[in-house]
């Protein structure tokens, strides 16, 4: 069983003593790479381990001739032997992974035996750096015939690859301008197919162009990302960028591609499932932008590269769906993203060590996403063309249904005029007949209107038929004494006329003394003042009943005059006094109102109306509850308008009742008692006069009616 343990542990320690291969430079034209046999690595789990600590631990020896280590928290050792056998000492360390954050190079100073370094960071500007390229290049001094060990140590926020290469000078900026070249094409590329669908977006309005311009401009970017060229270019003075780039450009760059996707293959309408897991994964990509904005750099970096492998997967299987669905431009899509997850898959196997780390595998990313950008634009150019062919047969299509429709409107034509001609004789006949029908509705609603008419005017003619009786009643009874009483003066003044001046004149005013005395000629004479007091006042009272009933009626007044409400309102009171309950009051609050311009005597008809309703309702509320009537009247003035309320505490109106009060032959009260076209008459006339007339009432609690009248009468 020892043997065991000790074969096991002479294995490990064979693999910590790996004799490492020297790299041998031999040709000042040549590029040396550091791979698999020259390159070992540590993993400095802790991040504490100095230049001698690290020195004097054993090395693995590189699985893959570009070591390539997952998104970790550690940092790595890699040490290699450089062997020089040109005459050029000058030698050029290039670390080609560009997205790297710290780097820092040791070697042994020969006279001091201590370690020197040299470090690099994506945390200090670009400008610090020797060599303006976004890789990170150091100077190493070799002499000829020397082998010098290295120590790199790195650390990375997202995946770590370690391709080092090693040259003099000279060869190694033609491989940086050649790099440069192939990516200004590549970018050139970009630019043309964004560009050019960019005008396509702006001419047709089509979303799935401007989703494609949104995804190839972060595709761009994300390449340029990958190789280092954003901070060379876009921030060099703002390094903090670096670490959040690391996942705000796989985030848009991985919404504008869903969105492009559900925009192209418009699975709003072909698939709502469909559409739904795009939301969702889009909603994924969301969550890594949280954590990167959080700090959480490492967990924002391997939350959105979960989401983008299996969102790219997810689209894989929409299109092989939908191509085989038939559904348009499905099979371009299928190819294009096929051909990039093509790339993808080569990106990652070179990674990880499975391919070797050439030109192929290195441009994989930038090759397919060409290609996809390529077939994506023609795939949209194509659905132009196909607009284009719908729009061709659609307008071929309109000709022939317009011919044929010409063609059934000329074989119609001939048998509409028939129709017509017949038609128009049956709307004749039936205008007729409606003119007819018209006519005789006119004359029933005149004899209606002139039924209310004469309901009213009986009302009217009680009140005016008891208040006249009064003053008449007045001056007749004081007729009969005032006869009695002239007809004694006119005796006594007979008896003067019948003095005979011959005989004796003393004896007969003498005579004639007794008899005022006997008549009381002094009673008479107070009593004729009293009595023709009494007459006059009847007169008086009779005559302003008069002038009430004319004031009412205006018949004088057909046409539009000023009037003023207060007048009509007085008089109206007036004339309808005799309807007045026993118990009652009145409240009168006339204000200071302009005169307006109306019919005076329509308008005095509608507080007739209003005010009649007012006291029944009193009166009808008083026989099953016995209380005092109140009916306040109220005018006022505001904004060029006159307002009128009229508000009782009678029995109110049902809601069911107020919203049919206006239609005429509407009524509540018994069969023979109402012709329903009251308050129709009250609205009509209001309308006519551009008011408006308001119902506030609730039932058993009065009601209360506001008439809103211009000033000034618009015809």
């Amino acid at each position: 069983m020892r043997i065991y343990f000790f074969l096991i542990y002479f294995l490990y320690a064979g693999i910590g003593l790996y004799a490492q291969t020297p790299l041998k430079i031999s040709d000042e034209g040549a590029l040396y790479g550091v791979v698999k046999d020259h390159i070992q690595y540590l993993e400095d789990k802790t991040n504490t381990l100095s230049i001698n600590e690290a020195a004097a631990s054993p090395f693995l020896k590189s699985p893959s001739d570009v070591p390539g280590f997952f998104v970790s928290a550690s940092s790595f050792w890699v040490k290699f032997i450089i062997e020089n056998n040109t005459d050029d000492p000058n030698l050029i360390i290039n670390l080609e992974h560009a997205t790297i954050d710290d780097v820092v190079l040791y070697y042994k100073d020969e006279a001091s035996g201590h370690f020197d370094s040299m470090a690099l960071t994506e945390a200090k500007p670009f400008v610090n750096r020797k060599y303006n390229y976004q890789t990170y290049m150091f100077d190493a001094q070799v002499k000829k015939g020397e082998q010098k060990t290295f120590f790199i140590k790195m650390r990375a926020s997202e995946q770590l690859l370690i391709p080092i290469t090693v040259g003099h000078v000279e060869r190694t900026f033609e491989k940086i301008a050649t790099n440069d070249l192939i990516f200004g094409l590549y970018i050139g590329l970009i630019l043309v197919m964004v560009l050019y669908n960019l005008f396509l977006f702006f001419s047709t309005r089509e979303s799935s162009y401007f989703y494609y311009v949104l995804y190839m401009v972060f595709v761009g970017i994300t390449q340029a990302q990958l190789q280092g060229y954003t901070f060379r270019f876009l921030w060099p003075d703002t390094p903090v960028m670096n670490n959040y780039a690391a996942f705000l450009v796989p985030f848009f760059n991985g919404i504008a591609a869903l969105e492009f996707i559900r925009n192209f293959l418009n699975l709003k309408s072909v698939s709502r499932r469909f559409n739904r897991g795009i939301f969702l994964f889009e909603g994924f990509y969301c969550i890594s932008l949280v954590l990167g904005l959080m700090g959480m750099f490492r967990g924002a970096q391997i939350a959105v590269q979960l989401t983008a492998f299996c969102a790219a997967f997810y689209v894989l299987g929409i299109c092989s769906f939908l191509a085989v669905k038939q559904i348009h431009g499905a099979k371009t899509l299928l190819i294009a993203w096929s051909i990039f997850l093509c790339s993808v898959i080569v990106f990652v196997l070179r990674n990880v060590g499975i391919l070797p780390y050439n030109y192929l595998t290195f441009y994989a990313l930038q090759i397919g996403s060409a290609v996809e950008a390529v077939l994506l634009s023609l795939a949209l150019a194509d659905r132009i063309n196909t607009y284009r062919r719908n729009q061709e047969l659609a307008r071929k299509e309109a000709l022939r249904v317009s011919l044929e429709n010409e063609r059934l409107v000329k074989d119609q034509n001939i048998i509409l005029e028939q129709q017509v001609h017949e038609r128009t004789q049956e709307l004749e006949d039936a205008n007729e007949n409606l003119n007819h029908t018209l006519s005789q509705l006119k004359n029933a609603q005149s004899q209606l209107v002139e039924s209310e008419k004469m309901v009213s005017l009986g009302q009217l003619t009680a009140g005016i038929a008891h208040e006249i009786n009064n003053p008449i009643n007045f001056v007749t009874s004081n007729i009969k004494p005032l006869e009695l009483d002239v007809s004694d003066l006119l005796s006594v003044i007979q008896k003067y006329e019948e003095i005979d001046v011959s005989q004796n004149v003393e004896e007969q005013f003498k005579a004639i003394d007794s008899y005022k005395k006997q008549i009381d000629l002094d009673y008479i004479n107070e009593e004729i003042k009293t009595l023709l007091t009494g007459i006059k006042d009847g007169a008086h009272r009779t005559a302003e009943i008069v002038s009430n009933l004319k004031n009412f009626a205006r018949i004088d007044e057909a046409n539009i005059k000023y009037a003023n409400l207060n007048d009509g309102l007085q008089s109206t009171l007036m004339l309808v006094k005799n309807s007045f309950p026993t118990d009652f009051v009145l409240n009168k609050e006339f204000g200071n109102i302009p005169e307006i311009e109306c019919t005076p005597g329509k308008i005095n008809q509608v507080f007739m109306n209003i005010i009649t309703n007012g006291l029944q309702s009193i009166i009808e509320r008083q026989s099953y509850s016995p209380g005092t009537g109140i009916l306040n009247i109220r005018t006022s003035s505001e904004d060029g308008h006159v307002k009128v309320s009229i508000k009782d505490n009678g029995t109110g109106i049902k809601d069911s009742v107020r919203e049919k009060i206006f239609e005429p032959f509407y009524t509540t009260k018994p069969v023979g008692q109402g012709t329903g076209l009251g308050m129709s008459i009250v609205k009509g006339i209001i309308d006519s006069h551009n008011g408006t007339i308001e119902v506030v009432s609730n039932f058993g609690d009065g009601a209360e009616f506001i008439i809103t009248l211009p000033v000034k009468y618009l015809a």
